[in-house]
């Protein structure tokens, strides 16, 4: 996709509306919660469209406790890995990682680090040693333009 120099220009731009006292919230400092509240936008956004935490059909309450409960820990799993990988490119390569990508390619491999686990730790190793190497060339946050920059008025 190609962008016009108008495009390019105006997506410096950024304009924040908030009802927020500014004794709560310094205006320096709207710029950098709306990334957070963004970033909490992505993880469920994440939850939603990979673990269809958001679907269920009508069963016992018990039932749906039990399988809420395992897509929690499928959530708590996959994120622990999708820090520790991340933590882990940006330090050696200096690298970020999607976190849309990187969930996407871990839930993937679910089923192979379960059968591994059940052989031994250097098997393990190996398989996410593999998942390591398949973030690294496929999993890049992908920045358009430089790093957006509020204006305070």
């Amino acid at each position: 996709m190609k962008y016009s120099p108008r495009s390019k220009r105006l997506s410096g731009l950024n304009v924040y509306m908030t009802n927020t006292p500014t004794d709560i919230v310094p205006t320096g400092q709207v710029h950098d919660w709306y990334s957070l509240r963004w970033q909490i936008e992505i993880l469920f956004k994440t939850w939603k469209s990979f673990f269809q935490i958001h679907h269920c059909k009508k069963i016992k309450p018990e039932r749906l406790e039990c399988h809420l409960y395992g897509q929690l820990i499928a959530i708590l799993l996959c994120s622990s890995i999708m820090f520790q990988m991340r933590q882990l490119l940006l330090m050696k390569k200096k690298r970020e990682l999607s976190e849309y990508k990187t969930i996407y390619m871990i839930k993937n491999y679910f089923l192979l680090l379960f059968q591994t686990i059940q052989k031994n730790t250097q098997e393990l190793s190996k398989v996410l040693l593999r998942l390591f190497n398949l973030l690294q060339q496929n999993g890049r946050k992908s920045h358009r333009y430089e790093k957006k920059q509020s204006l305070i008025y």
